[in-house]
């Protein structure tokens, strides 16, 4: 009899002790923000010609990328990793965008940054400004790009290559450097789309 007793008392102790310890808090991947707040506004053009603002998606999750159509790796790569974040969703990647933001006004019309970018996903963003527009878009991401000649034809662009994510309320929540696994990115994806629920 005291054993029975006793066995209750350890099982009742134990729920309790369960249900007063709550889920641990996400870590983020990449470089989270300290004190995240809202992400800083973007208006350019999509590849249709349809005025893009940032502001407006919200209710979605935004993955932004700054790079170009001629990057020969780093941006070909990161395109890649994307359609693979959005491969793993199925059906949730349609509460996602990817806005490739093109550092590069010259070459990336809206007809190449389309053609680039629906070889990997029809659905991804091709993000198209005048120079000047950009450079506050950039500076307000912390995004440096410079091209490496005066050729107006055959140049590099050095750029910041880093994958910012957005959450569906508008919050700049981390921020990933160019290497990080894309399984990291996508479970701070699975993350904010759980949390949106």
């Amino acid at each position: 009899m005291k054993n029975t007793q006793r066995n209750y008392f350890l099982i009742l102790l134990l729920l309790i002790l369960l249900s007063s310890c709550g889920a641990a808090p996400h870590q983020w991947h990449g470089s989270p923000y300290s004190n995240p707040k809202e992400a800083p506004e973007i208006i350019l053009f999509d590849t249709q010609g349809e005025t893009f603002r940032l502001s407006d998606q919200k209710g979605k999750v935004v993955l932004l990328f700054f790079g170009y159509t001629y990057c020969p790796d780093v941006c070909p790569a990161t395109v890649a990793e994307m359609r693979w974040v959005f491969d793993q969703l199925g059906e949730d990647a349609e509460r996602i965008i990817f806005g490739f933001v093109s550092v590069d006004p010259e070459r990336d019309t809206p007809e190449v940054l389309e053609n680039y970018l629906k070889r990997h996903n029809a659905n991804f963003y091709g993000l198209w400004g005048t120079s000047e527009e950009l450079e506050g878009i950039k500076a307000a991401y912390g995004v440096y790009a410079e091209k490496d000649s005066e050729d107006p034809e055959n140049y590099l662009i050095t750029h910041t290559a880093r994958v910012f994510l957005v959450d569906a309320e508008g919050i700049l929540r981390t921020n990933y450097s160019f290497g990080t696994f894309p399984e990291d990115i996508l479970a701070d994806v699975e993350y904010v789309l759980e949390d949106q629920e």
